[in-house]
């Protein structure tokens, strides 16, 4: 857990009001996890979390919130890959924090290209349009889970979407890219 690894590009900006990512994702073991759960069928890895409890319910991001809502996939790729790993993270983090989910307040509308191999500007423009939020009465503030934290747009579409309903959002991932400035 480190504290100040995104790097500070990603972070300007924000439509979201703050986040907390456990892990660099530069650890190879990370990595590994992260792959383990999102490409090898193995999300019962996400149970790790229950050792990091403690420290997770501490965390300021989850104070005041109404609910969890994980980062939406588009139908045809969870179709593909069997089930969205956000979910996984956010049925782990509800158990841990007693926060339940909303399923029905955030959805992909739009099927867009994997962000991997794409830099910030592409990611951003990818994105665009492709989520979609429900108002629902009395939710003021949500938490957003995903597996990995890069240059945040996917998680800053999301909270946009969201602030247009009047919901404020936090985030909560797995992991943060750490910052390359310089490289």
């Amino acid at each position: 857990m480190e504290d100040n690894i995104i790097c500070p590009l990603c972070l300007s900006n924000p439509a979201y009001k703050k986040g907390y990512s456990l892990w660099n994702y530069d650890n190879q073991y990370i990595k590994h996890l992260i792959y383990m759960i999102k490409f090898q069928n193995r999300p019962e890895v996400v149970k790790i979390l229950f050792q990091f409890k403690d420290h997770i319910k501490s965390l300021d991001i989850f104070n005041n919130a109404d609910y969890l809502i994980f980062v939406p996939m588009h139908r045809d790729d969870i179709r593909k890959r069997g089930y969205n790993q956000a979910v996984i993270i956010a049925k782990t983090l509800s158990k841990i924090t007693g926060i339940k989910i909303r399923y029905d307040m955030l959805f992909k509308i739009k099927h867009t290209k994997a962000q991997v191999d794409l830099n910030m500007n592409q990611r951003i423009k990818n994105l665009t349009g492709a989520f979609r939020a429900h108002k629902i009465e009395n939710v003021k503030k949500v938490v957003i889970v995903d597996d990995v934290f890069t240059t945040g747009s996917t998680i800053n579409e999301c909270a946009k979407v969201l602030n247009r309903q009047g919901i404020e959002s936090n985030f909560f991932t797995l992991a943060a890219t750490p910052s390359n400035l310089g490289a």
